[in-house]
């Protein structure tokens, strides 16, 4: 039987625990949320939870992680793997995986489809590891920081849509008309697809010069209402930068097409 420590405060981290757990795989925990979580043994201290453990999943808080490795690192059983799922930059991953000798560490992240991304020296082994009890594993590199850049750059993307999201009913809410604003956003994602991403960066790339003067509209309807938007001033650096040539990847606008 797989002997899994799973060490952290996330709920998601426990849900994959309960996974395991119900793949056959031993898992004990440390410093979980405070919830009851039955199938998971709870250990009273660190070193009980690594010491016998083929595998250690991470999920500390992105402050403790440096902590939490080190004191793991000299705990470790020969041939047992550590998995650091804690938020931060790839340099501080790579920082991480040198606290550990030999192709132990792997830099992995939870994707919103229930696999696990994972990177760094024992990605593969990871990957033999957890595939063996039915969780996915995309195997990105063998460097460490890899998975790290694509975390945050899915943070990039999620949080900048969440804030566009509340400066947009923000500034409904200065019209009076937030229930329809939030309507027609959720009438637009539900119908975003891979082909609506396409054509908005398309779109942008070819038809910068209008989106500059329809925000000008935006930024003078918003002065009329009194309401400071916190999205406008970005969205307009991002035209200036699309006038000087700077090209969108993957956009499929005639190329210098903005020239004219």
């Amino acid at each position: 039987m797989t002997r899994i420590a799973l060490i952290g405060p996330s709920d998601l981290g426990v849900q994959l625990g309960i996974t395991l757990n119900e793949a056959g795989a031993e898992v004990i925990g440390f410093n979980l949320p405070p919830t009851e979580y039955s199938p998971i043994h709870l250990a009273s201290n660190l070193e009980q939870t690594v010491e016998s453990a083929d595998l250690v999943l991470s999920f500390e808080l992105p402050q403790l992680a440096e902590k939490t490795a080190q004191e793991c690192a000299p705990l470790l059983k020969a041939g047992a793997l550590f998995a650091d799922f804690s938020s931060g930059t790839p340099e501080r991953k790579k920082h991480l995986a040198a606290v550990f000798s030999g192709n132990v560490f792997a830099d992995a992240a939870l994707t919103s489809a229930g696999a696990i991304d994972a990177a760094g020296p024992a990605a593969n082994a990871l990957s033999d590891v957890l595939s063996s009890l039915g969780v996915k594993v995309n195997v990105v590199s063998n460097i460490s920081g890899d998975v790290a850049a694509r975390t945050l750059i899915r943070t990039l993307f999620t949080n900048g849509m969440a804030e566009v999201l509340a400066d947009t009913l923000w500034a409904a809410e200065s019209l009076g008309i937030e229930d329809w604003a939030w309507s027609d956003i959720k009438e637009e994602l539900t119908d975003s697809n891979g082909d609506r991403a396409q054509a908005l960066i398309d779109d942008t790339a070819y038809n910068f010069k209008r989106h500059q003067i329809a925000m000008q509209d935006v930024v003078e309807m918003l002065t009329s209402s009194g309401y400071d938007s916190t999205m406008i001033a970005p969205i307009q650096f991002t035209h200036g930068r699309i006038m000087h040539g700077k090209k969108i990847p993957h956009s499929q606008a005639p190329a210098k097409k903005w020239q004219r």
